[in-house]
């Protein structure tokens, strides 16, 4: 079986410029990619460095890979008991409850039995038969999550559940970087974890920032459109970002269906959000990928946001902008 895993950082590209402020760039390999940030003034390194000793701490509450995390404590323990939650991971899990039930699990926070089967982007990657897909199908009805918002404690009702927040995190952990910068006075940075672009303040000039949404069917930094922004996220999910091919050559990507139990297929090729809510961006992202461009539009003006969505046909859908 032939892997292949395009990094996110592909999706979006950030337009050089001319000014005469100078661009810092630093980067880490962290989140399964390559996260970058850059400033525009004079912070020193410490404080930069702040921001990914900040990153990797959540990283750390939120992989459920990681078997040392808050989350993969709630996957061990919650079929058996309550299990007790800090304030910062009930409100994240609340949210993307709250967005699971509204999308009807387009997005959907207990889709982790049917990831951990699938395996996409890691050596174990391969196609389930259908027996296994059928097996961990009931596993995936988010309303099997009990929260308790008093006690700040989850609990699954029934055996084998898993909640996965890895359509979500970066855009959380963004959020988080984003108000850690304007806490400290930036007032010009770009935070990007993989292709998840959240892009703090104004360019240096004074100008929206720019940024160009990558074309699946080009070469790296080939772009179809572009859209500007500022203190806002753009985040995108796309059937091309991670895949890898099956021997029979059929090509499986990461985003799945929690009713079929196979990877989502819609009408739309990328989906992008923009919006300063980056942890929202992220989890509607993927729900409109999958839902098509019809649904989606009714998702996207729902909450507010602005949208663009590359279709199957070639053409472009602009929603808010």
């Amino acid at each position: 079986m032939r892997r292949f895993l395009l990094p996110l950082l592909l999706l979006m590209f950030l337009f050089p410029s001319c000014e005469k402020n100078e661009a810092r760039v630093f980067t880490s390999l962290d989140l399964n990619t390559i996260c970058s940030i850059t400033v525009y003034e004079a912070e020193d390194e410490e404080f930069v460095q702040g921001a990914f000793d900040l990153m990797k701490e959540i990283a750390g509450m939120i992989d459920m890979y990681d078997e040392d995390s808050e989350l993969s404590n709630v996957n061990r323990n919650a079929y058996q008991e309550d299990v007790y939650v800090s304030d910062e991971l009930f409100s994240l899990l609340s949210y993307a409850y709250s967005v699971t039930e509204y999308t009807f699990g387009a997005f959907n926070l207990a889709i982790g039995p049917l990831v951990r089967l699938w395996a996409i982007g890691s050596e174990d990657e391969r196609v389930p038969s259908s027996s296994e897909i059928e097996e961990v199908l009931p596993l995936l009805d988010w309303r099997n999550i009990s929260l308790d918002e008093d006690e700040k404690s989850v609990r699954f009702l029934k055996e084998g559940m898993a909640i996965d927040l890895g359509a979500v995190g970066k855009g959380y952990i963004s959020d988080v970087l984003a108000s850690y910068f304007e806490g400290n006075g930036v007032e010009s940075a770009i935070i990007n974890l993989g292709g998840n672009v959240y892009a703090v303040g104004t360019h240096p000039s004074g100008r929206a920032w720019t940024i160009g949404l990558q074309n699946p069917d080009t070469e790296r930094g080939g772009y179809y459109t572009t859209v500007e922004c500022s203190d806002s996220a753009v985040v995108t999910s796309g059937g091309y970002e991670r895949y890898f091919i099956a021997q029979d050559g059929q090509v499986y990507h990461h985003i799945l269906d929690y009713k079929t139990g196979y990877p989502a297929s819609s009408d739309i090729v990328s989906s992008s959000i923009i919006t300063e809510d980056a942890t929202l961006a992220d989890m509607l992202s993927t729900a409109c990928f999958a839902l098509g461009s019809d649904k989606a539009a009714d998702i996207v003006r729902h909450y507010n946001v602005k949208a663009v969505f590359l279709l199957k046909d070639g053409s472009t859908v602009r929603i808010g902008i």
